[in-house]
């Protein structure tokens, strides 16, 4: 029997769960943290399609596009929603009411340049080394961090929901999204130490902290990801 359909038809399921988690944000109907896992669901989802569709060698051009439609919903506009909430919950008393009713929507840069990075890679040779720009996926899950965090009540909470620091947040995700900065791809083709040294650190690094720190990790594995491969691929060369 040929299988081949099977990529596509996890792409579209992605895509699905996509729409669901759309609407939960918008109707608020769950926890961010809870809708948060259904996003874990449309990583797995994202991983998978690719894998199975090398392993089927089931690539298509139609399985790129609708790869990246199920990317754009789940991990670019999604993030543009939270983004939206979170300025929604901040206190507006810092830049008035007028400004307030529209900065709100300043969070769908993100959705924008999640956007533009989607077509780029598309248009683009991808390297097996390296990924252009912070991958979609790795952003999303940055801003569900914040987001999750943000509805915790805490001192972190009051940090974040701030109308300059969620600003900060969108200008330096989408600076991140729509860079040509090199960043490690993940895509390992052998358990191997060597050539896989600094995926592994982070690797290293990133499962003890969110076992201990849970959400509170992920800005910090995030920001090791990146550091790692900027002193990977350019401090190496001086």
């Amino acid at each position: 029997m040929n299988f081949k359909f099977l990529p596509n038809l996890i792409t579209l399921f992605n895509l699905f769960l996509g729409c669901i988690i759309v609407l939960l944000l918008i109707e608020n109907n769950l926890k961010v943290k809870h809708v948060f896992i259904i996003s874990v669901i449309c990583l797995i989802l994202d991983y998978l399609d690719g894998y199975i569709a090398r392993k089927l060698n089931a690539k298509s051009d139609i399985g790129i596009q609708l790869d990246s439609l199920a990317d754009l919903v789940s991990f670019g506009f999604v993030p543009g929603i939270l983004l939206y909430n979170m300025f929604i919950a901040a206190p507006s008393s810092s830049v008035g009411s007028i400004s307030s009713s529209f900065i709100p929507f300043l969070g769908f840069i993100v959705t924008l340049s999640s956007a533009y990075r989607l077509a780029r890679y598309n248009t683009r040779k991808s390297s097996s080394k390296f990924f252009r720009g912070l991958p979609t996926p790795a952003n999303s899950v940055l801003i569900y961090s914040f987001a999750i965090i943000s509805a915790e009540g805490n001192s972190f909470s009051i940090i974040i929901l701030d109308y300059n620091v969620l600003m900060l947040i969108v200008i330096v995700s989408s600076i991140l999204l729509v860079s040509n900065l090199k960043l490690l791809n993940f895509r390992i083709k052998s358990l191997k130490f060597k050539g896989n040294r600094r995926r592994f650190f982070i690797i290293f690094i990133s499962i003890p902290s969110l076992i201990i720190f849970g959400i509170y990790a992920i800005p910090l594995v995030i920001s090791v990801y990146i550091l790692t491969s900027i002193f990977t691929f350019y401090k190496l060369k001086n």
